[in-house]
């Protein structure tokens, strides 16, 4: 949390992250980052492009994305379209819980980093 300009979350192993308060000017541009959480992101409004993998995907309405431990991502072009919620959890949080088993059976953690996964609104 450090490199982006947020305090420790009060839970080690989970944390809700809002992206306005998010210092992305940290990352230098192009830098790969490899979490060691699952991650649930919600953009409500995004409008544009986000790079994931070796592709750049759009989104018009906003977007949910699901990544998995070890998963390698990018940070965003733009800072300034850096905006939503974050959800991270680390697989221990879960361990000791029927999710913790069945969260493989869940397809949209499973995409590859050359895949996305995409949500209407219907």
């Amino acid at each position: 949390m450090r490199e982006v300009g947020l305090p420790s979350p009060l839970h080690t192993l989970i944390a809700l992250v809002d992206y306005n308060n998010v210092s992305i000017e940290n990352f230098p541009k192009g830098q790969k980052v490899c979490i060691d959480f699952y991650k649930i992101g919600f953009k409500p409004t995004f409008k544009g492009q986000i790079k994931y993998g070796q592709g750049y995907y759009d989104f018009e309405e906003g977007g949910l994305a699901f990544l998995k431990p070890k998963q390698i991502v990018f940070p965003p072009d733009d800072p300034e379209n850096y905006e939503g919620f974050a959800l991270f959890f680390h697989p221990d949080f879960i361990r000791n819980y029927p999710l913790g088993t069945a969260i493989n059976q869940y397809g949209f953690f499973s995409y590859n980093v050359n895949e996305a996964l995409f949500l209407s609104a219907k």
